[in-house]
């Protein structure tokens, strides 16, 4: 009989969702062929944090999505695929969808809907961010912890210690995904790799961990694994 899992993938692809999709593609590897995976992107809505004007707390407001954001969707799965595919998983073993609300009642209900037999979600952490951020607004893989109708693997992101360099941080994390993309061209500018890199106890790259990228970048470069290139006044750095 077909068993399927489900794995929630969040917008940019986080780290955390990174180390989930490794999880993944090491269950599925180990796994039968008649294992089954689906990816599911819900593109968050608002919801109401008091009542108004007849609306009770948690309701969704009724707002439309852009055309950004399903774009963004759409091409955060096909990351996402991209990355299973080149860990061995066939195409037709992975299957994509697209939601719109809140993310983790959306997890719950596909996972209902599609009678999946396991559930897997990246969890960004437990820095002092992170717990202050979850009791203000909940967390997404807690909630789905809660109510999901099968079995929850929660796939947290690696911990900095706290007197950790950066700059370090940024080098590890760089070479250690080219390792993984050896076939694949990539470009990183210092903004790209201090997003896509950015340290679990941050939401968002600062001064502080660009200047750690760029640093870090030039590492790679003076090493030979990188080649800095400038394109009309912004440097960019290639794996070739």
């Amino acid at each position: 009989m077909n068993k399927r899992i489900l794995l929630g993938i969040d917008t940019n692809i986080s780290l955390a969702t990174h180390h989930a999709l490794r999880t993944v593609t090491e269950i599925m590897e180990l796994a039968t062929p008649q294992l089954h995976l689906t990816l599911l992107s819900v593109i968050p809505i608002p919801s109401m944090s008091s009542p108004s004007l007849g609306m009770y707390v948690g309701h969704t407001l009724p707002v439309s999505i852009t055309a950004d954001q399903r774009s963004q969707a759409e091409d955060d799965l096909y990351k996402a695929r991209l990355e299973l595919q080149k860990g061995g998983i066939a195409s037709e073993q992975i299957e994509a969808l697209i939601r719109v609300g809140i993310p983790a009642d959306e997890i719950v209900k596909a996972a209902k809907e599609l009678q999946v037999n396991f559930i897997v979600v990246g969890s960004r952490g437990d820095s002092l961010r992170q717990k202050v951020r979850r009791f203000l607004a909940g967390s997404t893989s807690r909630r789905v912890l809660q109510l999901a109708p099968c079995p929850v693997m929660i796939v947290s992101a690696p911990q900095i210690p706290r007197h950790t360099n950066l700059v370090v941080w940024y080098e590890t994390a760089i070479s250690s995904y080219l390792q993984q993309h050896t076939s694949t061209l990539t470009v990183f500018t210092s903004h790209e790799a201090a997003q896509k890199f950015v340290p679990p106890n941050k939401k968002r790259p600062g001064r502080k961990e660009i200047a750690a990228a760029t640093l870090a970048l030039e590492h790679l470069t003076g090493s030979g694994v990188l080649c800095r290139h400038d394109v009309k006044g912004e440097l960019r750095y290639v794996n070739d």
